[in-house]
């Protein structure tokens, strides 16, 4: 019995150390996680403060707002730019901090758990100076404007915001440029282009980019869309002040605007349309289509300048290329190819300006000629045969033939003769149709 007695005794002494080891475990765990001491990468503002205790996280906090403050916020949009004193956004650090800890505090039955790791801004208190500066533009959706400089202020980032513009009317007081095309038959897409693109603002030293700007649709439109669109931009933005930083022509002259104005767009190959707002005042620029017309306009609270654009076109003449066959009846002959006259182009402009003027140059492109081909039987009446060959007693072979007009030898015709040729062995034309003899 008295064995039973110490044996109860020393189980209640165990018991007790246990508990107290428990309950010291216990305020450990619980004091650690209250002082942060696990670093598990939680910040406020994005300032890392895990493993820090609340005066030091008031520290960290208040040094990085001095930095930030350091620098104006820019706020821009429209073609407006306000300029915001940081002293007039008022930091709540306190209650910062007590958020933080009651988002990564834990009950202490949680001991063991890992700490919560979270990633808040600073609160940020309403200032009513910012939003009366923010409204005095217009053109400005001052509530929605002035949730973006809180929401920059809140995680101290960018000092550079883009206001949310709700009125563009101001931008519509003058227009510059104007283009109106029917929409090709084979174009597809130009309708979701023009609506993408609707009401887009061009500001001032903004590079402006149609695949980019494009690049969720452009898989919805074909080429010959895309071809289209971008030319009709082209067309019209070359009347302002823009500096053209992108431009290709397409390979042959299309049946819409001016040779010369056309652009070929790729995004497969990166062929792009690039341009830039050189001048003051923003651009609002319109694309609307109306009874399968597409309708470019260029609108600006102002206008600057004058700007006139010239098309210079020369003339290439395409060639006739005479083959010959045995399968054709005698004297007959049959059309291949149908010629096409090819240009040289050249655009300027002319920029006047308070009373000074510019010329540019803008391009120069090469439309290279169709040449006419045509099949002729070898076999031919004894009278044509012998009139044929008294006009072209001094004819040679015609070797390395320009069949497709690119100015580069692609067909080797040694053994027939052209009738309206007269070039010496191995000679052939360039791309500017100038004969090139070896």
């Amino acid at each position: 019995m008295k064995y039973i007695k110490y044996h109860k005794a020393f189980t209640f002494i165990l018991v007790i150390i246990a508990m107290i080891c428990l309950i010291v475990f216990m305020q450990t765990s619980l004091k650690a996680s209250a002082d942060g001491k696990r670093a598990n990468g939680s910040t406020i503002g994005g300032v890392n403060v895990s493993g820090l205790k609340d005066d030091e996280i008031k520290e960290v906090l208040e040094n990085a707002i001095l930095e930030w403050k350091s620098e104006p916020i820019i706020i821009q949009g429209g073609g407006a730019e306000l300029t915001i004193n940081p002293e007039e956004i008022q930091f709540d650090i306190e209650r910062s901090i007590k958020n933080y800890r009651n988002l990564t505090d834990k009950p202490f039955f949680l001991f063991w758990t890992s700490d919560r790791k979270v990633q808040i801004p600073i609160y940020i208190s309403e200032s009513e100076v910012v939003k009366n500066q923010i409204s005095n533009i217009s053109i400005w959706d001052t509530e929605e404007t002035y949730n973006q400089v809180v929401m920059q202020a809140s995680y101290l980032k960018s000092h550079e915001i883009e206001a949310i513009v709700t009125d563009t009317t101001q931008l519509k007081n003058e227009r510059i440029a104007l283009s109106i095309e029917e929409i090709p038959e084979n174009a597809i897409g130009v309708q979701l282009l023009a609506e993408a693109l609707d009401e887009y603002i061009l500001k001032p030293n903004n590079p402006f980019s149609l695949l980019t700007d494009l690049e969720n649709l452009t898989d919805s439109a074909n080429i010959e869309g895309l071809n289209f669109f971008g030319s009709m931009i082209y067309n019209t933005v070359l009347q302002s002040k823009v500096e053209i930083l992108e431009r290709h022509p397409q390979k042959e002259i299309p049946d819409y605007l001016q040779p010369g104005m056309d652009v070929y767009i790729d995004a497969f190959t990166e062929k792009d349309l690039q341009f830039v707002n050189v001048s003051e005042h923003p651009y609002l620029l319109k694309t609307t289509v109306e009874d399968n017309r597409l309708k470019v306009e260029l609108y600006s609270s102002v206008k600057e300048a004058t700007v006139q654009v010239y098309v210079d076109q020369q003339p290439i003449a395409p060639r006739i290329i005479n083959r010959y066959s045995k399968d054709l009846p005698m004297g007959a002959t049959k059309l291949i190819q149908e010629e096409k006259q090819g240009l040289r182009v050249t655009v300027t402009r002319k920029i006047s300006e308070n009373g000074d003027e510019q010329i540019q140059e803008i391009s120069r492109d090469y439309y290279a000629p169709i040449n006419r081909i045509v099949l002729k039987s070898t076999s031919q009446p004894v009278s044509d045969a012998i009139e044929e060959q008294g006009n072209n007693t001094n004819s040679s072979l015609v070797e390395n033939v320009d069949l497709d007009g690119d100015g580069l030898p692609d067909y080797d015709n040694s053994n027939e003769v052209s009738l309206d040729e007269d070039l010496p062995p191995g000679s052939y034309y360039d791309k500017g149709g100038n004969l090139v003899t070896p």
